[in-house]
C-alpha cells in the first residue's frame, strides 16, 4: 500500500502508530452525530484496531481494506479516508474529518485523489457509499464526486438501515475530472 499525493494533502496507508492522534479527532462529539458506530474507547482500543487494518485485508481475505490518515502539510492529522475493494470490481468508500477542518475542501480532495488510485491501481469500476439521509453535507459532497443515489436496481441486495441512502458512482465521472472552484469542494 502507497502513500498518495491529494493536492497539499497526503494520504498515508494508516498505521497502529496513528492511533493517539486520530483518537483525538474520533472522540470529537460533532463527527459522530451521522455515525452509526461510537468514539472509541480508548487509545488501546483504537491501537487494536489499527493493527488489524494493517493486514490489509478481511479475515476471510475476500475484501482488501485500504485505510489512508489525510495528513497536513503543517504535519497534523484531519481524518481518514478508506476503502473496502471487493473482487466484483466495487469499492466501498467512506471518510471522515474533524469539524474543525470541514468546508475547506479536504474532504473532497481526499477522495478524489483516493477514488483515482483505486481506479487505476484496484481496477475499480464502481464505488458506492453510504450515507444518513439527513447529512446533507455528505451528500453534496458525494454528488460532487459524481455519486448519484442508487436507483431501485442498483439497491437490490444491499440492506440499509431506515435512515440510510445508498449512492453509487462510475469511473471517469465529470464531477471528478472538472477543476471546481474552492466553494464547490469545500466540504
Amino acid at each position: 500500500m502507497q502513500a498518495i499525493d491529494a493536492g497539499a494533502l497526503r494520504l498515508e496507508p494508516l498505521i497502529v502508530a496513528h492511533a493517539e492522534a486520530m483518537y483525538e479527532i474520533l472522540a470529537e462529539p460533532e463527527i459522530h452525530r451521522y455515525l452509526d458506530h461510537p468514539p472509541p474507547p480508548s487509545v488501546a482500543h483504537l491501537r487494536e484496531v489499527y493493527r488489524k487494518l494493517e493486514t490489509r485485508r478481511s479475515p476471510d481475505g475476500t475484501q482488501h481494506w485500504l485505510n489512508w490518515a489525510m495528513r497536513a502539510p503543517d504535519g497534523s492529522l484531519l481524518g481518514y479516508v478508506q476503502a473496502t475493494v471487493m473482487a466484483s470490481q466495487t469499492a466501498w468508500v467512506a471518510y471522515l474529518l474533524a469539524s474543525r477542518h470541514w468546508g475547506r475542501g479536504h474532504a473532497a480532495t481526499s477522495v478524489r485523489a483516493m477514488m483515482a488510485h483505486l481506479e487505476r491501481d484496484h481496477a475499480v469500476r464502481r464505488f458506492l457509499a453510504t450515507v444518513e439521509a439527513e447529512n446533507r453535507r455528505s451528500i453534496r459532497l458525494l454528488e460532487r464526486l459524481g455519486f448519484h443515489a442508487a436507483t431501485t436496481a442498483e439497491l437490490e441486495g444491499h440492506e440499509l438501515s431506515s435512515t440510510e441512502c445508498l449512492f453509487v458512482a462510475e469511473p471517469g465521472s465529470e464531477s471528478r475530472r472538472i477543476a471546481t472552484s474552492p466553494k464547490d469542494i469545500a466540504s
